[in-house]
């Protein structure tokens, strides 16, 4: 053991790191919080000075985070958000995005940020890659640059460990959630795995870097096919005059080999749209087609434009093509002010662009930016009071957040198209299940 490593696990054990934190995203507030003890101080690094401005404020950015804890934890932070602090800091996390781009990877923001501070690193550090990746890209980018300037393992440390973040879950958190590690060596990885016991309750230990990465898009290729399958089956089901609600309630008491998923309006957030291309981008990029995975993506895709498809027909049918129509919820999932990729507003561009009268509500958004024709047009939502549904001739539950009443939106006897599941167990006439 050599004495950079001692040092490191010397500051562990202390709990007297200087940690930063490059990206203060869903993800990096939560290792910005969950870091926030002991004699740790923690740099946060990001482009968003808007965010950087309110955690001086002692004000959270996010809805799903109080302003209490981030004033509970502000004495942890140093918010000066200068590069050069990177020289301070003895483990470092990336937490930057990594969206696609033309349905390949784009890693132009993660690439910038490690161009950025790969200059300032000096001997002693532990760099961790926490943004999903496909595999190969953690050695690919860190480990050939850092060959350049250190002795791996010996003067500096290396490891990937998969984000397993659910913004908005009450149940599930830092804490109580395995945390699936790696390292470029054991040294690494033994330095990791003391890090992480910081803050979690379960360290899981990869057998490499590659393993992990790969695990990571395992995880959200499983819920992107399961997904897809119950949202066709919705589709047939529907064809069929079958209630599939019904139908997963009996399927569901099987106490093995089964698992419940539920239908939605399609798939939202970083984690099932996008994830699972990066494995097969890399399988198809190496002379194999994963065709289970990318149909899994078109079906989910396919989901929200038959949706668009059958409103607009319930709307003929019914001759309410010129009734104001309202959109309850923008975020992809409910309780979080998400929006990437989202259904929802899929959903509402789409009926915008074809001159349908409608208006959105949603409680985590005063405005927002829409692209309608090409063009960016800003959006009020709808401001939410008991007489807020009179001039509506058809809601559409999108996002079922908690904070919509909907005993209320039920009794207001109004023509309701349910997204999301809120009245299956309803036989109303003025109820659709789509």
């Amino acid at each position: 053991m050599n004495n950079f490593q001692n040092n490191l696990l010397s500051k562990i054990k202390r709990t007297c790191l200087n940690i930063g934190i490059v990206g203060i995203g869903y993800v990096g507030i939560k290792l910005v919080l969950a870091y926030s003890k002991g004699k740790n101080t923690v740099y946060c690094f990001d482009n968003d000075k808007n965010k950087i401005k309110l955690l001086r404020k002692k004000k959270s950015p996010y809805s799903y985070i109080l302003d209490k804890e981030i004033r509970k934890k502000s004495k942890y932070f140093n918010l000066q958000n200068k590069l050069d602090n990177i020289k301070k800091c003895d483990v470092i996390i990336f937490c930057l995005p990594t969206p696609l781009k033309n349905q390949k990877p784009d890693l132009y923001d993660l690439k910038k940020g490690w161009k950025k501070i790969r200059y300032l690193l000096r001997a002693g550090q532990l760099v961790i890659l926490e943004s999903t990746v496909y595999p190969g890209c953690t050695e690919e980018i860190f480990a050939n640059d850092l060959k350049k300037k250190f002795h791996l393992e010996k003067n500096f440390f290396l490891s990937y460990s998969p984000e397993r973040e659910n913004p908005g879950d009450k149940k599930y958190g830092f804490k109580n959630t395995p945390k699936v590690i790696s390292g470029f060596g054991k040294s690494s990885l033994k330095i990791t795995e003391n890090f992480y016991k910081i803050i979690v309750d379960k360290v899981i230990i990869s057998p490499s870097i590659v393993i992990a990465e790969t695990s990571k898009l395992l995880e959200n290729i499983y819920r992107s096919v399961n997904i897809a399958l119950i949202n066709e089956l919705k589709i047939a089901c529907d064809n069929l005059k079958i209630d599939i609600n019904k139908v997963i309630d009996v399927a569901s008491t099987k106490p093995f080999g089964f698992e419940k998923f539920t239908p939605g309006p399609g798939t939202g957030g970083h984690c099932i749209p996008i994830d699972p291309l990066y494995f097969s981008w890399l399988s198809k990029k190496k002379g194999y087609d994963v065709k289970l995975i990318e149909l899994s993506a078109k079906i989910n895709q396919y989901r929200t434009n038959w949706i668009i498809s059958k409103i607009k027909k319930i709307l003929f049918k019914l001759k309410l093509k010129e009734e104001r129509i309202l959109i309850l919820g923008l975020s992809y999932k409910k309780n979080i002010e998400d929006t990437r990729e989202s259904a929802s507003v899929k959903i509402f561009q789409k009926l915008k662009s074809e001159g349908y009268k409608v208006d959105f509500c949603d409680p985590f958004f005063k405005r927002y930016k829409f692209k309608i024709n090409k063009k960016n047009i800003i959006i009020k939502s709808i401001n939410y009071s008991n007489y807020f549904i009179k001039k509506y001739g058809l809601m559409v539950i999108a996002t079922d957040h908690d904070y919509f009443d909907y005993k209320k939106i039920l009794n207001s006897k109004k023509l309701i198209i349910d997204l999301r599941g809120k009245f299956k167990k309803y036989n109303n006439d003025n109820i659709i299940s789509i």
